[in-house]
C-alpha cells in the first residue's frame, strides 16, 4: 500500500521562488503544485483541494494574499477548504529590513496558520510545515 503523499500548493508570481522551493517539498516526500497568481491558486484550490498552502502576500496588488486567504478562511465558497493550513510567504522584509506588519484582524480579515520570511531555511519551512500537518 503506498502512502499517499500531502499535497502542497504553492501561490506566488515568483517563479524563481517557485523554482527553488518546489524541490525543498518534494525532498521531504510532498506532491508540489504551483500557481502563479491568486486566479491560478483559487482554481487549483478547488481543483486539488491541497493539504496546506504556501501563498505569497504580495502579487499583482499589495492585498492579493490576504485577500485569497481570508476567503479561505471565512466565506461559503471555501467552506470545504477552510481548515486547510495557510503558510503566508513574503519578500517584504528582506526588501525593507522589517516585517511585514499587518494586522489583519482590524481589517476584519482572516489571518494565516503561519508567516515564513523569504528566503526561506529548507528545514524551517518543512518543520513547520509538518507542524501544520500534525494538527
Amino acid at each position: 500500500m503506498e502512502n499517499q503523499k500531502e499535497k502542497i500548493l504553492v501561490i506566488d508570481d515568483d517563479q524563481d521562488f517557485i523554482d527553488a522551493v518546489t524541490p525543498i517539498l518534494e525532498s521531504a516526500l510532498y506532491n508540489v503544485i504551483t500557481a502563479a497568481d491568486a486566479k491560478e491558486g483559487k482554481k487549483k484550490i478547488f481543483a486539488e483541494s491541497p493539504d496546506l498552502i504556501l501563498l505569497d502576500i504580495m502579487m499583482e496588488s499589495l492585498f492579493d494574499g490576504f485577500s485569497l486567504c481570508h476567503a479561505i478562511k471565512t466565506s461559503k465558497e471555501y467552506k470545504e477548504f477552510r481548515d486547510i493550513p495557510v503558510i503566508f510567504i513574503s519578500a517584504v522584509k528582506e526588501k525593507t529590513g522589517s516585517r511585514f506588519q499587518f494586522k489583519g484582524e482590524e481589517q476584519g480579515l482572516a489571518g494565516p496558520d503561519d508567516y515564513i520570511d523569504k528566503p526561506v531555511k529548507p528545514d524551517d519551512l518543512i518543520a513547520r510545515i509538518e507542524r501544520l500537518l500534525k494538527k
